[in-house]
């Protein structure tokens, strides 16, 4: 594997972790505002509370039961407060009766998993094929077992990732699609800081960990079984910065 192969590893995970959550949000605050006709995302999240519970917990108040919950506690946490109601139907299980959206959320704390599931779930209209293609794309990178890629590959990635989100941006606006399309531009030409690799480091560890707790809470694993790879960049002629050793647990 050449050092070329790792450099585009990195420059692929940077707009799939990166550039397409600035777009998503940004998809989100405008259904939220302009098609829902929400006051706030809050207001927004307060609304659609009850299907987001149902891809937090198996099981809800209303009686909704749950295959698959993709939706992480962090996830939950980040975009609602437990209030002291009780159950507004009389059940004593966890309920989204006891939450309420937090007045303080915005669509900043939104990686581009969450991003990607609310969209999908709670805001029907947009183009949930785009959607899907981040999501696949982002799944896997994410789950790769190594940090390298080929050039077919890489072409092909970053072609489809770049295809869905500039058409979800240029649904929203012409002043974010132009934004989306100079930030791809951007990335494709720039070098990559080791300051920079070491932040990517981190989100990709993130992402690695949720699958990994996922995994686990739905018997996939006992989280024993892990894939190990180095991250690493090649800056300018001055040879390989390492950047550190990545584990994760290799599920879709």
């Amino acid at each position: 594997m050449s050092r070329d192969d790792e450099a585009r590893y990195n420059r692929a995970c940077l707009l799939v972790l990166n550039v397409c959550p600035f777009t998503l949000r940004h998809v989100i605050d405008d259904y939220s505002s302009r098609h829902a006709r929400s006051l706030s995302l809050c207001d927004f999240l307060e609304k659609n509370k009850d299907r987001l519970f149902h891809l937090y917990k198996r099981e809800c108040c209303c009686g909704h039961k749950s295959n698959k919950t993709p939706m992480y506690q962090s996830q939950w946490d980040s975009l609602y407060n437990r209030n002291t109601s009780t159950c507004l139907n009389g059940k004593r299980i966890d309920c989204p009766c006891k939450y309420d959206g937090k007045t303080s959320a915005t669509t900043n704390v939104m990686d581009v998993t969450l991003c990607c599931l609310v969209i999908h779930n709670i805001c029907p209209g947009v183009d949930v094929n785009h959607i899907q293609t981040v999501r696949e794309i982002r799944n896997k990178l994410i789950h790769a077992e190594s940090a390298r890629l080929d050039l077919l590959t890489f072409n092909g990635y970053m072609n489809r990732v770049e295809t869905a989100v500039c058409e979800l941006a240029k649904n929203v606006s012409t002043v974010l699609h132009t934004e989306t399309l100079e930030m791809i531009d951007e990335l494709k030409n720039r070098l990559m800081d080791p300051v920079e690799l070491r932040e990517l480091r981190n989100l990709i560890i993130d992402q690695k960990r949720f699958s990994d707790l996922e995994a686990v809470r739905m018997g996939l694993s006992t989280g024993a079984d892990y894939i190990g790879f180095d991250l690493v960049e090649w800056v300018g002629t001055g040879g390989m910065i390492y950047i550190g050793k990545v584990k994760g647990l290799c599920v879709d």
